[in-house]
């Protein structure tokens, strides 16, 4: 008995890929979709695939107290049935590949099920619902503690999803936000309004009904607003007694064999086992190492271990040298000591983006000067080929005029040319520029118009001009 109301806390394992989807859907047919996902968790299929999900709980867990309005319910199954929807839109869960598919692909008629809606799962989607691989932390009683705002819950899924990945701030353009939140980029096109209307309210519910704390910062795109960084953290929280939620749990689920997940710790992330198998080799019991995950999340725990081998690493040989490190890595996950601030983090962020426009800078000119270096040297060997045919076309007493005016314009290579002719590499770049100026038309000539006509980008063609 004691699981039952433990599952009002609990967390339900959301796929991110299923979380990060293109939401045309309204906020009831969302709520509808995490309680299929929650269901099929902790329920089995019959043998002809199809899940049976109660109405009572559906309507419990919307917020609809004693609302018997099931065709409603049913509706909101058939949207979610009859939309074909884009998964994984943020490309966050990198163990799922996107694409558009419907979440249920079977509905049965109501009058076949009575009391409760059957319905069979895409067999792309059913894996990752039934062992996910990167998937958020969700409590189920958010479902019924977020119903007044239209966008709370969304949003709480969105922020539950960045935390459980370890990243405690999350930084979204404006037009993502509005596109994961199912509103048309023309609509609140005064961010005002937006922040009125939308931020407002969900951030409130979410402050004032949840685990989380969010604060936010906005950030420019030219003069306007282009999207905002949230801030996340955890806040002491109780689940609510709900009597409805609660006693449909009992009736329906109390019977259910539960997947070992749901009694016990929720299983890691990909990156989460990663961090706690370092840390094991560095001596930390795996229990320490997920208390630390739990506590500081996986950004803060990366954090102090990458102190902590500062410190061992500035340390050793001298009088203060670290020998337990397992010891020390615990000490710090307590005290949270090398655990960056919001400030440290934003100020590191900048030095990182400063950092790496000017890595993109340096590479583009690199590129650049490539890039002119090889159109060059092209304009060169077509101009020595020029150069070879008209060369060709003259007479030999032409031709012997020509090597006579060559020597008189260039006398300092009269004697080495008299002697060898053009094998000598001084020579030989001297006479074709020179034959290359009084052989070859205006155009043939023409560096720029050679560039341009190579399709060089106008760019590297400011830089030619300066350097031609």
């Amino acid at each position: 008995m004691t699981r039952i109301p433990q599952m009002l806390d609990n967390n339900v394992r959301k796929p991110t890929a299923l979380i990060h989807f293109e939401r045309s859907l309204s906020v009831v047919e969302q709520k509808v979709m995490t309680l299929v996902i929650f269901h099929c968790q902790v329920a089995e299929k019959d043998e002809q695939g199809f899940y049976y999900i109660k109405k009572n709980f559906v309507r419990e867990f919307l917020g609809w107290d004693d609302s018997k309005n099931y065709q409603r319910l049913y509706e909101a199954f058939l949207d979610i049935y009859n939309n074909s929807i884009l998964w994984n839109t943020l490309g966050a869960d990198r163990t799922f590949k996107g694409g558009r598919c419907r979440l249920i692909v079977s509905l049965l008629e109501p009058t076949e099920t009575g009391q409760y809606i059957g319905f069979q799962l895409h067999p792309k989607l059913e894996p990752a619902i039934k062992d996910p691989k990167v998937f958020a932390k969700l409590k189920l009683v958010m479902l019924v503690l977020l119903s007044r705002s239209q966008y709370a819950y969304p949003l709480y899924e969105l922020f539950a999803d960045s935390y459980s990945r370890g990243q405690h701030s999350l930084r979204m353009p404006l037009p993502t936000l509005k596109s994961y939140l199912g509103i048309s980029e023309s609509c609140y096109g005064i961010f005002k309004d937006f922040k009125t209307r939308v931020l407002k309210p969900s951030l409130d519910s979410i402050n004032t009904a949840t685990d989380f704390q969010v604060g936010y910062e906005t950030y420019r795109a030219g003069k306007v607003i282009g999207g905002l960084v949230f801030h996340l953290r955890k806040q002491p929280w109780q689940p609510p007694r709900l009597d409805g939620p609660w006693r449909e749990l009992r009736k329906y689920y109390q019977q259910l064999p539960l997947p070992e997940a749901m009694e016990s710790t929720p299983p890691l992330s990909v990156e989460e086992q990663a961090f706690v198998r370092d840390l094991e080799q560095q001596g930390l019991a795996e229990t320490d190492a997920r208390q630390a995950l739990e506590t500081h999340g996986l950004e803060g725990a990366i954090e102090i271990r990458d102190y902590v081998l500062a410190e061992i690493a500035r340390r050793r040989g001298a009088t203060e040298e670290i020998r337990n490190v397992g010891a020390y890595l615990a000490r710090c996950f307590r005290e949270g000591y090398g655990k960056k601030t919001a400030e440290e983090r934003d100020a590191e962020r900048r030095r990182c983006h400063a950092a790496a426009i000017a890595q993109a800078q340096q590479q583009t000119r690199e590129k650049q000067r490539a890039e002119i270096e090889a159109l060059v040297n092209a304009f060169h060997r077509q101009q020595t080929a020029q150069v070879e045919a008209r060369l060709a076309a003259l007479t030999a007493s032409e031709r012997e005029d020509f090597d006579q005016a060559f020597v008189r314009a260039n006398p300092i290579w009269a004697k080495p040319y008299r002697a060898s002719g053009l094998s000598s590499p001084l020579v030989r770049a001297a006479f074709q520029q020179f034959a290359a100026e009084r052989l070859l038309d205006a155009d043939q000539k023409d560096l720029v118009a050679f560039a341009r006509a190579q399709g060089l980008s106008p760019e590297a063609l400011n830089v030619l001009r300066m350097t031609a």
